[in-house]
């Protein structure tokens, strides 16, 4: 990390003041660490009261705080801003500033003559661009990407290496993907005749919106006949599987290795937690929370907070489900129970006969 001083960083964020502060220009920073560390020169934060404790004893050059945190740490040297978060972000970015696309072209790339790069897109190596393709400005195309024809990525687009665009995939700007993602590729369907599996056409697009950003290792199926399509600002997590014909509205969330099935439709600003199977043709609407091992074989009724198996319960219905199967649990533990009190009080119980 690079060594700055508290004024510099307050001065990144909108809003900022410092308290306990006296010279702020000569107080360096040179690492953002956790509460905790042993270490000198350091930055940090405290989100949430229950870390007020350990902020009390933190060696941090200053914490950053909102204003009903520095209520109880009025004797630190805080900077008190409007949203930690963000201004975390904020510092995070000063220390470890984005990659600059600065139009460099590796002479392993293989860039068909008909494509269209835009000003300052940088293009690692053993890229490989086909017949058509537009790619906007700005970009960091990193090594062993492969582009199919007639495909479009906007401006600010990261891909990361060895990711897969198939071809017509349509990408929005601000476009963030880790390594090894595809993009296009067939969607899963055959249809059985004669003893074999026969092989439907997919010849739907994928379309994805501005301002998303993929995981590693995720696949985005092209449609069948119509386009799969994600809105923009969806976030998914690493190894995300989205099959053919979907669609995902703005502001999705999905977290690792969740699943979703073929014409799933999902409302915008639905969170889906990690290791979810959503079958196909389900609908969630907007603002749904799918809680993190859930299996979807229904759409569920309405928004609400969703957990369990095959099952659609809501959280409140999913907890008295669980004292249910306790319950059954210990079933035999309560006959056994009953069954020695009988014995000792001398009752002879008698047996069912159906």
């Amino acid at each position: 990390m690079k060594n700055t001083t508290l004024q510099t960083l307050s001065n990144l964020i909108e809003g900022a003041k410092l308290s306990n502060c006296a010279d702020p220009s000569s107080m360096k920073i040179d690492k953002v660490m956790p509460l905790s560390s042993d270490t000198t020169g350091f930055l940090s934060f405290v989100s949430s009261k229950a870390f007020v404790k350990e902020a009390k004893s933190s060696k941090a050059v200053v914490l950053v705080v909102n204003a009903e945190i520095a209520e109880s740490l009025a004797d630190k040297p805080l900077m008190i801003v409007p949203n930690v978060e963000l201004a975390l972000i904020k510092v995070l970015y000063h220390f470890f500033p984005l990659e600059i696309a600065d139009g460099t072209k590796s002479p392993h790339a293989v860039i068909a003559a008909s494509a269209k790069i835009g000003e300052n897109t940088k293009i690692g190596h053993f890229v490989t661009i086909g017949e058509n393709v537009v790619i906007g400005k700005n970009c960091i195309i990193s090594d062993g990407v492969k582009i199919e024809h007639d495909v479009t990525i906007g401006d600010n687009a990261r891909i990361g290496m060895n990711c897969v665009f198939y071809h017509g995939t349509q990408i929005g700007s601000d476009f963030v993907v880790f390594g090894n993602s595809t993009f296009g590729g067939d969607g899963f369907g055959f249809s059985f005749f004669n003893g074999k599996h026969n092989k439907l056409p997919q010849i739907g697009r994928v379309v994805i919106g501005d301002d998303v950003e993929v995981g590693s290792n995720c696949t985005i199926d092209r449609g069948a006949l119509t386009d799969t399509v994600i809105g923009n600002g969806c976030k998914f997590d690493n190894m995300v599987h989205i099959a053919h014909n979907c669609k995902v509205g703005n502001n999705v969330v999905i977290a690792g290795q969740s699943g979703l099935a073929g014409s799933v439709t999902i409302g915008d600003n639905v969170l889906i937690g990690g290791a979810c199977a959503i079958s196909d043709h389900i609908t969630l609407v907007e603002g749904t929370i799918i809680a993190g091992g859930t299996s979807l074989r229904t759409s569920p009724k309405g928004k609400d907070v969703y957990i369990g198996w095959d099952l659609g319960l809501n959280y409140p219905d999913f907890q008295k489900y669980r004292v249910n199967i306790k319950n059954l649990v210990n079933l035999n533990k309560w006959i056994k129970r009953i069954k020695d009190i009988e014995k000792k009080v001398g009752i002879e119980a008698e047996e069912s006969k159906d």
